[in-house]
């Protein structure tokens, strides 16, 4: 039975099914690579970001130390040593774990022998008051105020030690011992020096401050030459060992034991 194509009454065409709709094609969007190729290459890109770290600190260091003992410009070495250690304790973790560890101690020492001084330089100022006015009555509240500026000085010590001591061989540690024993010795110095001043028996004050300041370059520079030798270690490739990255595993699903 033929079927009919067109309206008889309008002449419209007939369609038999509705028209079909073909749908749009849409792109997914294609997943990135990844960004270093692979997860080694992301484990080596952050071990050369923290061993670029340990170099940079390394001689901001040096520098900072190179600056510490000059008078007028002491505080921007300081200041400038300072950034360098945040960027060694920054860059900790690719040189060992105990490296890692002694740089954390290394800052926790740090802020103790701060500390110390503060709190011993607070507690002495409030004591001053007790004393009678007169020059013999300062001598005394000076006097400890110069004890708890080397015990304070002696803690801080210790973590200008720590910090690169994993680093260092055995002339590197030497160095770093003597520059600290030569630090402590300078800070008695300096208090034999000064306190004559206060009792009225020393007429010296402009020499002996600039004795002091000079004899400040003996521990900058043996500190600024052992950091030198832990740099040049990692700029000689000495250190770190190349230690492969662990490998990214899935945890294994157990098969289900049969039963026979």
């Amino acid at each position: 039975m033929a079927t009919a194509r067109y309206c008889l009454t309008c002449g419209t065409p007939l369609v038999s099914g509705a028209p079909q709709i073909t749908p749009p094609v849409v792109s997914a969007p294609q997943a990135q690579p990844y960004p270093y190729g692979s997860a080694a290459g992301y484990w080596e890109h952050q071990q050369a970001g923290k061993i670029d770290h340990t170099k940079t600190g390394l001689l901001l260091l040096i520098i900072g130390l190179a600056l510490s003992w000059i008078p007028l410009i002491g505080a921007v070495g300081g200041l400038v040593a300072l950034i360098g250690a945040l960027l060694v304790i920054l860059g900790r973790e690719a040189f060992g774990r105990e490296h890692s560890r002694n740089a954390i101690l290394a800052l926790i020492v740090f802020f103790v022998g701060i500390g110390v001084t503060i709190v011993g330089s607070v507690l002495l100022f409030f004591l001053a008051f007790s004393f009678r006015a007169g020059t013999s009555s300062i001598v005394q509240p000076f006097a400890w105020f110069g004890v708890v500026s080397v015990v304070g000085g002696a803690v801080t010590g210790i973590s200008e030690v720590l910090l690169t001591y994993a680093l260092q061989l055995s002339t590197g540690r030497i160095l770093l011992w003597t520059a600290y024993a030569a630090s402590i010795a300078i800070s008695f110095v300096n208090l034999l020096f000064i306190l004559p001043i206060f009792n009225g028996t020393g007429g010296f004050f402009f020499p002996a401050i600039f004795v002091t300041a000079f004899l400040g370059i003996i521990p900058a520079m043996l500190y600024a030459v052992a950091y030198y030798l832990a740099r040049q270690r990692i700029v000689h490739r000495e250190i770190p060992s190349p230690i492969p990255p662990q490998p990214f595993t899935t945890p294994s699903v157990g098969m289900p034991p049969t039963t026979g």
